[in-house]
């Protein structure tokens, strides 16, 4: 059931309580806007590179934040497809944080960082060559007067040579806010 600006719903949890769920009316759109990958994109660069296709470009003084949900793969196991994030010129804020999963998979590697550097995953190594493997992508970027370029994903291989991919589908989504 949708929840609307006239709509409440209140479900009963285990041992009675019960949660209350309000909804902002959104004029029935979407407020984000989604980037999403319409082919797989690789790379062999030790180098971290643009992803194409998966950047914004801030407008002047306002306020964003972002997400990105990704799925890695690489030509050989054990090699990372480092992810990473480069931000545009011309903000005066923000911060960002990427999980990616690894051959561990309970213990992610976790870059946390903000506007004075670009963000890019620690060398690891996913498990196999044949299945996705998830990366999360979350921040904020807050924009002065006269922003230039794009707030990006990019991606470099752990080992130069070795082709390391982000898969069709993946997406990155913003939004601005006040």
């Amino acid at each position: 059931m949708a929840i609307t600006a006239e709509k409440v719903a209140a479900a009963p949890l285990v041992g009675g309580t019960e949660i209350t769920l309000h909804s902002h009316a959104g004029g029935g759109s979407d407020p984000w806007t989604y980037l999403t990958l319409a082919s797989q994109f690789s790379t062999s660069s030790a180098t971290a590179v643009d992803v194409t296709g998966l950047g914004f470009a801030p407008a002047g003084n306002t306020k964003y934040e972002f997400e990105a949900m990704l799925m890695i793969r690489t030509a050989t196991a054990t090699v990372n497809p480092r992810v990473g994030l480069a931000w545009a010129t011309g903000l005066t804020d923000g911060v960002a944080m990427i999980e990616e999963a690894q051959v561990a998979a309970t213990v992610p590697i976790v870059a946390n960082g903000n506007i004075a550097a670009v963000l890019l995953i620690a060398a690891g190594g996913i498990p196999n060559t044949t299945q996705s493997w998830p990366v999360r992508v979350q921040g904020m970027a807050v924009a002065g007067a006269t922003p230039s370029g794009n707030v990006r994903i990019q991606l470099a291989s752990e080992t130069a040579a070795t082709l390391v991919y982000i898969q069709a589908g993946s997406f990155l989504k913003y939004r601005s806010y006040t």
